[in-house]
């Protein structure tokens, strides 16, 4: 199947993001492969290239007790029914991705209720979406950094000639109306100002980031 384009997915399918701070969160989580799958306490030998593999992997890990989650935007077995979700449809670019920037607004609605909107709610929002609170993802961790870093260098590191790829799946997205407004702005590591266009190239982590919390989805522990 023939790759698709990550710039025009996201718009379709999550347009309350802003594209270029949806693309540094999705980097980060699988490197654009719409089939990764991170272990929580554990990582796969390699990471799936179809759907098949996946969901061999996920079937696998379901019987030996694993908790994991999937796809773009990594959403955790656990929250698969809270987004009308299961793990066949976790593996589909719109439907995850829609999951993921719903994930993400809520996580900077909340913080932007405690500390403004702005930067520091959206750094404290990359957080919450990776670990459910406010504070962990600003924890170094055993990659020398923490995932609020390696998100905020990726939006650092943007190309705006570059379009990140979702490799080898169809996907018919959702009609979404293009006027959408968006909830997540574009985090701006330079001047902390808010922008509004971008774009990511795609590349580096092996595997996707795989420390969510089932238990404490939105809370603060």
């Amino acid at each position: 199947m023939m790759p698709v384009d990550f710039n025009s997915l996201a718009q379709q399918c999550a347009p309350r993001v802003q594209l270029t701070t949806l693309q540094a969160v999705v980097r980060t989580e699988s490197d654009f492969n719409p089939f990764a799958i991170g272990v929580v306490e554990g990582r796969l030998m390699r990471q799936p290239q179809n759907r098949d593999e996946a969901m061999a992997t996920v079937k696998a890990l379901d019987a030996a007790g694993w908790n994991y989650s999937m796809g773009l935007s990594q959403v955790n077995r656990y929250n698969l029914a809270r987004y009308g979700m299961d793990m066949n449809t976790a593996f589909d670019p719109c439907t995850n991705l829609r999951a993921g920037s719903a994930i993400l607004s809520d996580c900077y609605s909340r913080a932007s209720a405690r500390m403004g909107a702005g930067q520091e709610a959206l750094r404290a929002a990359f957080s919450c979406y990776y670990s459910g609170n406010f504070k962990r993802g600003f924890v170094r961790d055993s990659r020398t950094s923490s995932y609020v870093q390696r998100v905020v260098s990726f939006v650092a590191s943007t190309d705006p000639t570059a379009r990140g790829v979702v490799r080898s799946i169809a996907i018919v997205p959702v009609a979404t109306p293009a006027t959408v407004r968006q909830t997540v702005p574009q985090f701006d590591p330079d001047t902390g100002a808010s922008t509004a266009s971008g774009t990511l190239s795609t590349a580096q982590p092996s595997q996707p980031e795989h420390s969510h919390q089932a238990w404490d989805t939105f809370g603060d522990f």
